[in-house]
């Protein structure tokens, strides 16, 4: 099945004007069509990618087609389709989908990453049928996503996220103070296998995907907690004193 007539399958075949044709290929997908758009009053002047139409000659393109190019949603958000589930993904979703993928699509589906929010994926993804190791479409570009290889990476990214900022993952520039923090023995292992996928798409794709949100919200429960120690800290401190000082005022009063 074509990238796009399963993502048109997902979405539930909604209604397009098509007008009946004499029997060619869609010029995006290249499928035998009756039934089309002619392809100019779809394909707009912007439209830079040619060189992923299936059928350069035809002057039609059939409905799923016309669909998925015409819908903004599918150039604004991340997506995951089978023929019975299309899912509209944020950045902060990624996570959960595609190291879970079995969960969530069966048979073919096609798999597609926006950096930029605005750019075609649906009609240049891959099909896919194996959900533990995929294509995945970001755009201009397309690569292999093992989810057993790459799940290990992940864990010790979200845990390096904890220390390091992004820019010092990707970079391998790394603030002295954060090392140190980290713990020198730790880091040397954790950078030892990030400097094998740096520069990666997939390692540039997890970077992306580790969830800032959650990784303030634990580092304010760390910094709330460490006040909260230091304080108890503080009060048995006193405690302490005050006891020191009541002994000392009984064993003065044991004097008389």
């Amino acid at each position: 099945m074509h990238n796009t007539e399963i993502i048109f399958k997902a979405a539930g075949e909604p209604e397009v004007n098509v007008c009946e044709i004499e029997k060619c290929k869609c010029k995006v997908c290249g499928k035998d069509i009756t039934e089309g758009i002619p392809y100019n009053k779809v394909i707009s002047s912007n439209f830079t990618n040619y060189d992923f139409l299936r059928d350069t000659n035809s002057k039609y393109i059939c409905a799923a087609c016309v669909w998925c190019i015409s819908n903004p949603e599918l150039r604004r958000n991340n997506f995951i389709a089978d023929i019975r589930n299309l899912y509209l993904l944020k950045k902060n979703d990624l996570e959960e989908y595609l190291f879970n993928l079995s969960n969530y699509v069966s048979g073919e589906f096609v798999v597609g990453v926006t950096i930029s929010f605005k750019k075609h994926n649906s009609f240049r993804c891959k099909v896919n049928i194996n959900p533990d190791c995929f294509w995945i479409r970001q755009e201009d570009t397309e690569y292999i996503f093992d989810v057993k290889k790459l799940r290990p990476i992940y864990d010790l990214l979200n845990d390096a996220y904890m220390q390091f900022s992004k820019d010092e993952i990707l970079s391998g520039q790394y603030r002295m103070a954060s090392i140190e923090q980290f713990g020198l023995g730790k880091f040397r292992e954790y950078e030892a296998v990030f400097r094998q996928y740096r520069g990666t798409a997939q390692f540039n794709l997890m970077i992306y995907m580790l969830n800032s949100e959650r990784r303030n919200q634990i580092i304010q429960e760390k910094i709330k907690t460490k006040k909260e120690e230091r304080k108890d800290g503080k009060c048995q401190k006193k405690s302490k004193s005050i006891l020191q000082t009541e002994a000392q005022e009984m064993q003065q009063l044991a004097l008389f």
